[in-house]
């Protein structure tokens, strides 16, 4: 597949009827769960950068990115042709946390194959120095779970945490607690007691607290919301809440799950705010859930924390080092950054509403939910695949190594739909 010659094609109605064959069987004993009948990848064709077909042999512009887990688009070489190594070694998965998988005698031997051990190192090397330690788990979900946990331990008190309004950060039970985002994803299930929510970007949050400050166990935060609707703080806010955890000594958890690894032009996106967190989540690009944090943070004694398939995910974690890797030396940071900006300013060219984000993390608004389906729907017919956030936005995901001629693409879909 050439890239600089690819449009959007698509010739039967959305879905097709392979696509629908396709659902139909996926759907005869899968339970529901957020599917988006409009595109179905087929890993049996060609894909590359932001470009797949589905079984109709439609070809798409994917512009969500599977929600920000294809961070440097469909079928990277230098992915691809470690996979294919890999994946020949049987089981991909085992006991991660109880024993170590190396590749070779010693470290570094094939420096090209990396092992959770290699995802360790290249963590360490993208984090400030105080986040020294980390554990590697399945999933963002797990990530949370784990940075609740070893803030509860680090704190031992009587475990309020504070999230905000809007907020998501997975769908396990703990998790789940933390979620102010849509009511549907909490609705009787039980929670971990003791959370209390503000407004996010409020500046007067502090002082509606009604507990002790020494009863709070941590401060958990996304530095952009994204199921939430790519809600951007202000600087002032961010700073605000770092201020406020570091004087009284409460663990702050920055949620990068969806906005980390690269995705708003700099490896974290706390780092536009010129602060640091106490504990880091990552997920999605990284393939693998990760906790990072400073060593004093977790505990010394053995089984405080485990799972049996933690850290011995050895595909997914090697596609984690090497999407690290691979943003490093292909100098995606600054392309995300640029392209992210030119992106922005044409998007408010457009006339598009509420235009926000930074890097590759985009939104815009629409009238309300229904427009905003409405706009995702003709976009979908016209091979452009788009996801929408919070009521009635629409996110912006493409992959890290999007062109700008890729972008013009989705800019002229987006101006035929307006005249339309």
């Amino acid at each position: 597949m050439n890239r600089s010659s690819l449009m959007p094609s698509v010739t039967t109605e959305i879905p097709g009827p392979n696509s629908r064959r396709w659902i139909d069987y996926h759907m005869m004993f899968a339970a529901q769960a957020t599917y988006e009948d409009s595109f179905v990848w087929d890993r049996s064709k060609p894909a590359i950068g932001p470009w797949a077909y589905d079984p109709d042999g439609n070809l798409w512009l994917d512009f969500a990115s599977h929600i920000a887990v294809n961070a440097v688009g469909y079928n990277h070489s230098r992915l691809v042709e470690v996979g294919k190594k890999l994946g020949g070694i049987d089981p991909d998965r085992y006991a991660g946390t109880d024993f170590i998988g190396a590749y070779g005698p010693h470290p570094g031997w094939r420096s090209e194959l990396p092992t959770p051990s290699d995802l360790h190192n290249e963590l360490m090397k993208i984090t400030p120095a105080h986040l020294n330690k980390a554990f590697l788990s399945n999933s963002g979900a797990e990530a949370v779970e784990n940075a609740i946990k070893i803030a509860y331990r680090y704190k031992k008190n009587y475990g309020y945490g504070i999230c905000f309004n809007g907020a998501f950060h997975g769908r396990t039970l703990g998790a789940l607690s933390l979620n102010r985002s849509k009511h549907v994803q909490r609705r009787w299930y039980p929670e971990i007691p003791n959370i209390i929510s503000f407004d996010y970007n409020d500046p007067d949050w502090i002082d509606k607290i009604r507990v002790n400050v020494e009863e709070v166990a941590y401060v958990i935060v996304e530095p952009i919301q994204g199921e939430g609707g790519y809600v951007v703080p202000t600087p002032e806010w961010m700073q605000n809440i770092r201020t406020f955890t570091a004087l009284n000594d409460i663990p702050l958890i920055m949620d990068e799950i969806q906005a980390g690894v690269g995705r708003t032009g700099r490896w974290w996106c706390y780092e536009h705010y010129r602060i640091w967190p106490d504990i880091l989540t990552s997920a999605k690009a990284l393939r693998v859930g990760a906790t990072i944090a400073n060593e004093k943070y977790f505990s010394e004694e053995s089984g405080r924390i485990s799972s049996t398939w933690g850290e011995g995910n050895a595909l997914s974690s090697a596609m984690g080092a090497l999407t690290i890797q691979i943003i490093r030396d292909e100098n995606y940071l600054d392309l995300a950054h640029m392209l992210g900006v030119y992106f922005k300013g044409c998007l408010i060219e457009l006339g598009f509403e509420n235009v926000r984000g930074k890097g590759l993390m985009l939104a815009f608004d629409l009238e309300n939910h229904e427009s905003r389906n409405v706009f995702t729907t003709e976009a979908a017919k016209k091979g452009l695949l788009l996801m929408g956030c919070g009521t009635k936005s629409i996110r912006l995901l493409p992959p890290l190594n999007v062109t700008k001629r890729e972008i013009d693409i989705c800019l002229n879909i987006f101006e035929d739909i307006k005249k339309d």
